[in-house]
């Protein structure tokens, strides 16, 4: 399942200004009255149309109790947050472009808040009245929003693996793919207790845009749920006449896929890294690599 913070940084696909900044705010104590200061890391995104110079904030505020408090001390500070981006400047166009006048962006009155504790009425309210008088438009997302996206989205792959390739393969590429909003149909995600297996495989398979077959020497030797999966895959695209299979191979030959199955020896596949004689954090790199190339073949 995506987080809040996912969203918030996959939502809006312009060009943007990333920062974390500190957001300092006093809290009067309810029993002793006594006056804190406090202090909460917050991420700011400040997405950048380089055609228009139209730009719109976007914060992310980790989860504390003073979330109202956050948002306040930000829509409050507002300006000084447009004048410390008035600093970086992208102006979209051509080399051969003739351009006159004097460019400055130009700010939109809505903001976005993804927050990881959920406002109330109370505070929504005082919210609503700081915004009026700032003359802004403000929309918070928060669990009711994750709620609604989970509800209605469907999944963009079906992953198809081997039991025995959990750990290594399938959990990190669907972790991967929905880290980036790519959601997918993966047991471990999609299955609750009570559900039919084959129902809710076989309607994974029909709604997804594409199939993720992860070929390891325990999925080709597996004649279960594996092989039955693919019967439904293949049965789709011979059906329909489109091409939805998305193979990664990993320690298998192309003769061993050739034996399985003709047509999957036939297509372009991606090979899962293998971790041997490297550091972590190359083998990380590479994992990443082959996630970002699926996931361009998945969305594009």
């Amino acid at each position: 399942m995506a987080t809040i913070q996912e969203y918030f940084l996959n939502d809006f696909m312009d060009l943007s200004i990333d920062i974390t900044f500190t957001v300092d705010f006093q809290k009067q104590e309810l029993l002793t009255k006594v006056i804190t200061q406090h202090k909460v890391e917050v991420k700011q995104r400040l997405q950048h149309d380089s055609n228009s110079s139209a730009r719109l904030f976007t914060f992310y505020v980790p989860d504390t109790q003073d979330t109202a408090f956050v948002c306040q001390a930000i829509i409050k500070d507002l300006e000084k947050l447009k004048k410390q981006a008035d600093g970086v400047d992208a102006i979209g166009g051509f080399a051969d472009d003739n351009a006159v006048g004097t460019h400055s962006p130009v700010y939109s009155n809505r903001m976005f808040f993804y927050t990881e504790r959920q406002l109330n009425t109370n505070e929504l309210d005082e919210l609503d009245k700081l915004a009026k008088e700032k003359q802004l438009y403000i929309t918070f997302r928060s669990h009711d929003y994750l709620k609604k996206r989970m509800e209605l989205q469907k999944p963009f792959a079906f992953i198809s693996h081997d039991s025995r390739d959990k750990e290594l393969i399938a959990r990190p590429l669907a972790n991967g793919l929905n880290s980036r909003l790519c959601f997918v149909w993966y047991d471990e995600f999609s299955l609750k207790v009570g559900d039919s297996l084959r129902e809710s495989i076989e309607k994974g398979i029909k709604e997804a845009k594409k199939c993720v077959l992860i070929l390891t020497p325990s999925f080709l030797n597996n004649p279960g749920w594996g092989k039955k999966e693919f019967n439904s895959i293949f049965t789709r695209e011979m059906i329909l006449n489109e091409r939805v299979v998305l193979p990664i191979w990993y320690k298998v030959s192309k003769e061993e896929v050739y034996n399985y199955s003709p047509s999957l020896a036939d297509t372009f596949a991606l090979v899962w890294p293998s971790s041997e004689a490297k550091s972590e954090d190359e083998y990380q790199k590479e994992v990443e690599l082959v996630i970002s190339k699926l996931h361009a073949s998945i969305t594009k």
